[in-house]
C-alpha cells in the first residue's frame, strides 16, 4: 500500500513538473511574441503576419519586425538560457548555491578580455570574439580559485563567493577604466553594461550552435551532476568518474558563458537567480532543473529586455542594469540566509 502511494506521489510530482515546464515554455513564447510589438516604430496588426509571409523590403514595419525585433527577441532568449544553464551546472558541481557566471569571475573576465581584443582589432569577428570570451572566462575563474586558495578558510562556498565578488569588481573597474581612457563611443559603453541592442541575425547564428552544444552537454551530464551534488564520496562510491564530470561541466559552462558574453556583454545575476527558482519547483534532480532553467532564463531576459525598452520613454536602458537591480538584492538574501544557517549549525 505504501509503495503504491509513493508511486502515485512520484507520478503526481512528475506531472506537475511537466505542466509547469509547459506553462513556462508557453509564457516564454508569448513574451517573445509580445516583444515584437515593443519599439518606437508603429506596426499595425496585419503587418506582423505579412512581415514573415510577404516580406517587402521597402516597408519600414516589415524590416523592423524581421531584421531588428525578431533577432533581438531570439538572442535575448538564447543569452538567458545560456547563463541560466551555466549557473545551474556551476551550483550543482561545486555544491555552492552562491555560484554563478557573474559571481565567479567568468563574466567579468570574459568582458575584459573581449574589450582588450576589440581595442587591438576593432574589426574583430564574432568567432574570434567567442574565443576571447572563453579565454577571459577561464582567466577569471582561475583568478577566483587562486584568490580563494590564499584565504584562511580555503575553498569554501562563502570564500568562493567573496573572492568572485572581489575579482569581478577588479576586472569591472579595469574594463570601465579602459573604456573611459580610450574614449570609446556610446555603443561600446552600452555594451560593457550588457544588452542586446543593435543586434542582427549574424549574432544569433553565431550563438545558436554554441548554445546548442552547451545545452546538449549539460543535459547529457545532468544525471551525473545530480549524483555529484549529493557529495564527492557518495558519487565516487557509486562508481562515478567525478573528475570527468567536472571537466565536462566546466567545458559546458565556459562555452555557454563565453558565447553569451561575446554577443551580449555581461548580463549579470541571471545564472545565480534562475537555478534557485528552478530548484524550488523541480527538486534536486538536474535532469529537471536544467530544462526548467533554460525556459526560466530565456523568459527572464526577454522580460528584462522589454522593460529596458519600455520604462524610460524615448531612451533605452541596458538590459544588464535590470538583471543586476534584481539580482544584487537576491545575492545578499542568499548570503544572509546561508550565514544564518551556518551560525545555527555551529550553535547546535
Amino acid at each position: 500500500m505504501s509503495a503504491d502511494r509513493s508511486c502515485r506521489g512520484k507520478n503526481s510530482r512528475s506531472t506537475q513538473y511537466w505542466i509547469l515546464l509547459g506553462i513556462v515554455a508557453a509564457l516564454t513564447l508569448l513574451t517573445g511574441m509580445y516583444s515584437l510589438s515593443v519599439g518606437p516604430t508603429v506596426v499595425h496588426r496585419h503587418e506582423y503576419w505579412q512581415a514573415f509571409t510577404q516580406f517587402n523590403n521597402a516597408s519600414d514595419a516589415h524590416f523592423v519586425l524581421r531584421e531588428l525585433r525578431l533577432p533581438r527577441a531570439v538572442l535575448a532568449g538564447l543569452v538567458g538560457a545560456c547563463l541560466a544553464t551555466s549557473g545551474a551546472l556551476m551550483q550543482g558541481v561545486t555544491r555552492n548555491p552562491l555560484a554563478g557566471p557573474s559571481i565567479m569571475g567568468l563574466s567579468a573576465g570574459g568582458t575584459l578580455c573581449l574589450l582588450i581584443g576589440l581595442l587591438v582589432n576593432p574589426r574583430l569577428g564574432y568567432s574570434a570574439a567567442i574565443g576571447l570570451s572563453l579565454g577571459g572566462a577561464v582567466c577569471g575563474y582561475l583568478t577566483v580559485c587562486s584568490v580563494t586558495l590564499l584565504s584562511r578558510r580555503g575553498m569554501t562556498p562563502a570564500g568562493f563567493a567573496l573572492a568572485g565578488a572581489v575579482v569581478s569588481a577588479m576586472f569591472g573597474a579595469i574594463t570601465h577604466g579602459l573604456t573611459i581612457y580610450f574614449s570609446l563611443h556610446d555603443e561600446m559603453l552600452y555594451w560593457t553594461v550588457g544588452g542586446v541592442s543593435h543586434v542582427s541575425w549574424a549574432q544569433v547564428f553565431v550563438l545558436l550552435p554554441v548554445c546548442l552544444i552547451g545545452l546538449v552537454v549539460a543535459l547529457a551530464l545532468s544525471p551525473a551532476v545530480t549524483v555529484l551534488n549529493l557529495g564527492e564520496e557518495i558519487a565516487a562510491g557509486l562508481g562515478q568518474r567525478t573528475t570527468l564530470t567536472r571537466l565536462g561541466a566546466t567545458f559546458a559552462v565556459l562555452l555557454l558563458t563565453g558565447g553569451a558574453i561575446a554577443v551580449a556583454g555581461p548580463v549579470g545575476f541571471v545564472g545565480l537567480m534562475v537555478p534557485h527558482f528552478a530548484r524550488m519547483f523541480a527538486g534536486v534532480d538536474y535532469r529537471r532543473i536544467i530544462p526548467l532553467s533554460v525556459a526560466l532564463g530565456a523568459c527572464l531576459t526577454m522580460i528584462a529586455d522589454i522593460a529596458s525598452r519600455s520604462l524610460v520613454e524615448g531612451r533605452e536602458v541596458p538590459l544588464g542594469l535590470f538583471t543586476t537591480l534584481i539580482g544584487a538584492p537576491f545575492f545578499v538574501y542568499l548570503a544572509r540566509r546561508r550565514s544564518s544557517a551556518r551560525n545555527l549549525d555551529e550553535g547546535e
